[in-house]
C-alpha cells in the first residue's frame, strides 16, 4: 500500500493520500496542485490540510511554508512571514520560504537579508535560478540595491556564473559591464572570467553596442593577452583560438587543419594543411573594431606545395556591408610578404570582419585544395 501511494503522489496525489493519508509527499503535492489551480481555491480547506501535514510531520519544514503560502495568497502578509520564519528554522533551505523572505527583505530595503536568502536558496537549489532570477535582477537593474549586488557577487558566489548569464538575458548589461571592468586582475586568469566576458560582450554586440563590446573586451584582457593586444588581436597567432568575439576563431570543417604556435622557424604563427578536399570560407576569422581611417594589411605567406583551385586569400569586409579588402595568397612553394590598403568608412562599419577564406560555395570535388599555407605577423597598421 505505501509503495503505491508513492508512486502515485506526484500523478494522482488525492489517491495516493487514500493510500496512505501519512504520505507527506503527496500531501504537499495537493496543496501545491490547489494552490496553483485557476478554480476559486477553498483556503479554509487548504488550511486545514497544511495544519494536518504539520501535525503529521512537525519537523518537515515545507508544511509551514506551504500555511505562508496560504496566508500570503489570502493577503496577510504577517502571518505568512511568520510562518516562513517557522519553516526556516526547521530548514535553513526550504526553497518557496526562502524565496518569499528575499522578496519581503528587498520590499523592507533589507538588502543584507535578501542576499543571504538569495545565497542560501541558490547554493541549495543551483537549478531554482529561473525561481530567483526576478529578484537578482530587479536589484542589478535598481540603483539602491546594485552596489550590494555586486558585492555579493565579488564573493564568488558558486552561482555567479548562473547570474551573470541570466542578467545577460534579462538585459541587465549596463550593471554586468561595471561588474566585469571592476574585476581584479587575478580574478581575470581564470577560465570561468573569459566565459563571463565573452556572455557580456556577446550581449552587447546583440544590443547595437559595438563600441562599449570592444571597449570591455580591452578593458578586461589578462595579462598573456593584453601582450597580443592591438587592432587585430594575437596577430602573431602565439594563443589558441578562443570563443571570444574578438579572437581567432577556426572554421570547425574536416577539408582543413589548422595550427596555431610555432611554425617552421618563426617563434608563432598560423599553418593551415589542406587535406586534399573542396575548403569553404572563413578558414580562420577575427571582427575587428577598427575606427574610420586607412590602415594597412600585412603579414609575411609562406606556401609549401600549395594548390588552391577557386583562390585562397584574406579579406576584410564590414560586418554585414561591403568588402574593404581583398589580398590573395600566391600558390605553389613561396616565400613573401603581402600588403595592401584599406579604408573603414566613417559610416556602417562599426565591425569589420577578417577572415582566411576561399571562393567555394559548393563542395564540388574538381576545388581540392592541397599543400600548406603558413602566415606570420599579420598587423593591421594605421596610414
Amino acid at each position: 500500500m505505501n509503495e503505491a501511494s508513492r508512486n502515485l503522489q506526484t500523478s494522482d496525489p488525492a489517491l495516493a493520500l487514500t493510500l496512505n493519508p501519512v504520505n507527506t509527499d503527496a500531501s504537499v503535492n495537493l496543496i501545491v496542485a490547489a494552490l496553483n489551480a485557476v478554480e476559486v481555491v477553498d483556503f479554509a480547506a487548504l488550511q486545514q490540510q497544511a495544519a494536518g501535514l504539520v501535525a503529521t510531520a512537525p519537523a518537515d519544514a515545507r508544511g509551514y511554508s506551504l500555511m505562508g503560502a496560504i496566508a500570503d495568497r489570502q493577503g496577510d502578509a504577517d502571518r505568512a512571514q511568520a510562518l516562513y520564519g517557522l519553516a526556516l528554522q526547521h530548514s535553513k533551505s526550504e526553497l518557496h520560504a526562502l524565496m518569499r523572505t528575499a522578496v519581503a527583505r528587498l520590499q523592507q530595503n533589507d538588502l543584507a537579508g535578501a542576499l543571504e536568502h538569495i545565497d542560501l536558496l541558490l547554493r541549495r537549489w543551483p537549478n531554482y535560478w529561473d525561481s530567483a532570477a526576478s529578484i537578482v535582477v530587479r536589484m542589478a537593474d535598481d540603483p539602491r540595491w546594485e552596489r550590494a549586488l555586486a558585492a555579493q557577487l565579488e564573493r564568488y558566489p558558486p552561482w555567479r556564473g548562473q547570474a551573470i548569464a541570466g542578467l545577460a538575458r534579462a538585459g541587465s548589461i549596463d550593471f554586468l559591464v561595471r561588474l566585469l571592468a571592476d574585476m581584479p586582475p587575478d580574478q581575470r586568469e581564470t577560465p570561468g572570467a573569459r566565459g563571463e566576458r565573452n556572455t557580456v560582450v556577446t550581449s552587447l554586440l546583440n544590443a547595437g553596442q559595438p563600441a562599449g563590446a570592444h571597449a570591455l573586451f580591452t578593458a578586461t584582457l589578462t595579462e598573456a593577452e593584453r601582450a597580443v593586444a592591438g587592432l587585430v588581436f594575437d596577430g602573431s597567432f602565439s594563443l589558441p583560438p578562443g570563443t571570444s568575439p574578438f579572437a581567432w576563431r577556426v572554421q570547425r570543417q574536416g577539408a582543413t587543419e589548422v595550427r596555431q604556435g610555432p611554425v617552421g622557424s618563426s617563434a608563432s604563427g598560423l599553418a593551415v594543411i589542406f587535406l586534399d578536399s573542396p575548403a569553404r570560407p572563413g578558414i580562420v576569422s577575427q571582427r575587428l573594431a577598427a575606427p574610420p581611417g586607412r590602415y594597412r594589411l600585412s603579414l609575411h605567406s609562406q606556401a609549401v606545395n600549395l594548390r588552391a583551385p577557386r583562390d585562397l586569400f584574406w579579406s576584410v569586409r564590414c560586418e554585414g556591408g561591403p568588402v574593404l579588402l581583398r589580398l590573395d595568397v600566391p600558390v605553389g612553394s613561396t616565400q613573401e610578404r603581402l600588403e595592401a590598403d584599406l579604408e573603414v568608412p566613417a559610416t556602417g562599419c562599426g565591425l569589420q570582419a577578417l577572415s582566411l577564406d576561399t571562393s567555394v560555395r559548393t563542395e564540388s570535388w574538381r576545388d581540392r585544395y592541397q599543400g600548406e599555407a603558413r602566415f606570420t605577423d599579420l598587423a593591421l597598421t594605421p596610414l
